[in-house]
């Protein structure tokens, strides 16, 4: 028959031998040690039975929470622990938090949820990623569910809730070569310098905006959020975004100077005259800017019209951002070293933050060269063409809202 407890010495910093016990809970698994303060063990003994007829041979311990316990609240934007912690040392986004409550919510509770904190090892989390894998999840896509949950248990582990981290024996999945082929030069003078038109639609809005990205290579929330009041002549100053959470600060949380080749700038002034100060790519007066989902259905009509469906845009992955991939080619193939693109894009990885802030895109003078030779004609054969053609002048652009494209986007909500 076990003993309620088991007594042992200790000698403790001061040299001083005292008697410790180990106790039982219900399910005979021993807990503790815990000094009983006695040099002897009859001392020693009669304080831990004192202690259990009173019912505290015990200590009374915090109840280790399930995961779906411990989540809750986690990501709250207001009420968060960890995040009023975090936000004391960096940067956050409601955007960031809002994506990582969605991850908790839809995948990782339904998982982990009734399990208790200290029993997610690294092992469970290993068979969990197969889990992910069999249901035919890209490892991007786990790996950014990994990283929720290895914040999520780390703060478990510097809170004490749980004494070791499961992460420190498990890792990502490896990261799948992605295959992306973006906008050749011969499409981008198809859509914006032969006949923009044609294949905007006379859409001058549209038409700029992914000019603007393809050309500087601003995410679609920067080319949403651009305000008359930064653009200048020959150059605008990148000073926020535009996103579901409204007007702030750009991803990377810094502002800088971008080039404008001259036909730009002056489309990006004709837009300016009729919405001011706001909002540049808006349609009621620069008070609020275009959608995102207006901003693709343009494209997708633009990309149509130059030969591209739909099923070919997903398969190379021509959305809004990949202008952003087109940008960078561009540039570097015109001569400009990585981190030069890099300050002229934003565009930084954690481990290059702050290695090259000292530049200033606006002296990067092939960044304008690569602009506009992207702009430049190319010249068409002389046969089947009449000598006044080629001297005819580029048409006026005019700014007009794209009834078609509207007509278009009810259709599909109505379906």
């Amino acid at each position: 028959m076990r003993n309620d407890f088991t007594l042992f010495f200790r000698v403790v910093p001061s040299g001083k031998k005292v008697v410790y016990y180990y106790a039982y809970d219900s399910e005979g698994t021993r807990r503790g040690p815990w000094t009983t303060g006695q040099v002897n063990k009859t001392a020693a003994r009669n304080f831990c039975n004192a202690l259990n007829r009173k019912g505290a041979l015990l200590p009374e311990e915090k109840t280790m929470p399930s995961f779906e316990e411990y989540a809750a609240g986690f990501w709250d934007w207001e009420n968060s622990p960890y995040l009023k912690e975090r936000r004391k040392r960096v940067k956050l986004t409601q955007n960031y938090t809002d994506k990582c409550k969605n991850v908790v919510d839809n995948t990782l509770v339904p998982h982990f949820g009734k399990m208790k904190l200290d029993k997610i090892t690294g092992d469970i989390i290993d068979q969990w990623l197969d889990v992910m894998m069999k249901t035919g999840k890209k490892n991007v896509t786990i790996n950014g569910y990994f990283g929720t949950l290895m914040t999520m248990m780390k703060w478990a582990v510097r809170k004490r809730v749980i004494e070791r981290d499961p992460f420190l024996d498990v890792q990502k999945l490896i990261k799948e070569p992605k295959e992306k082929k973006i906008a050749t030069q011969d499409e981008f003078k198809a859509m914006f310098v032969n006949d923009w038109k044609k294949v905007w639609d006379n859409d001058l809005l549209m038409c700029t905006a992914h000019k603007l990205a393809a050309l500087t290579g601003m995410r679609c929330s920067e080319v949403l959020g651009l305000r008359g009041e930064y653009v200048f002549e020959r150059h605008l100053y990148l000073h926020g975004q535009f996103d579901d959470y409204g007007y702030r600060e750009t991803k990377t949380k810094i502002k800088h100077q971008i080039s404008l080749p001259a036909e730009l700038s002056r489309d990006l002034k004709k837009l300016t005259k009729v919405n001011a100060d706001g909002f540049v790519f808006s349609e009621d007066g620069g008070e609020q800017p275009i959608t995102r989902r207006r901003l693709y259905l343009g494209l997708q009509r633009a990309f149509k019209n130059i030969g591209i469906d739909e099923d070919e845009m997903k398969k190379r992955g021509l959305n809004i951002h990949a202008w952003r991939h087109f940008c960078n080619t561009e540039l570097l193939k015109g001569g400009l070293t990585v981190k030069k693109v890099q300050a002229v894009t934003g565009h930084k990885t954690e481990g290059m933050t702050d290695n090259y802030t000292h530049f200033d895109p606006l002296e990067f003078a092939e960044v304008t060269k690569v602009q506009e030779n992207l702009l430049k004609k190319i010249p068409k054969k002389q046969e089947n063409k009449k000598p006044e053609a080629a001297e005819k002048k580029h048409p006026a652009l005019k700014l007009v809202k794209n009834q078609e494209a509207e007509k278009t986007e009810g259709r599909r909500k109505a379906s």
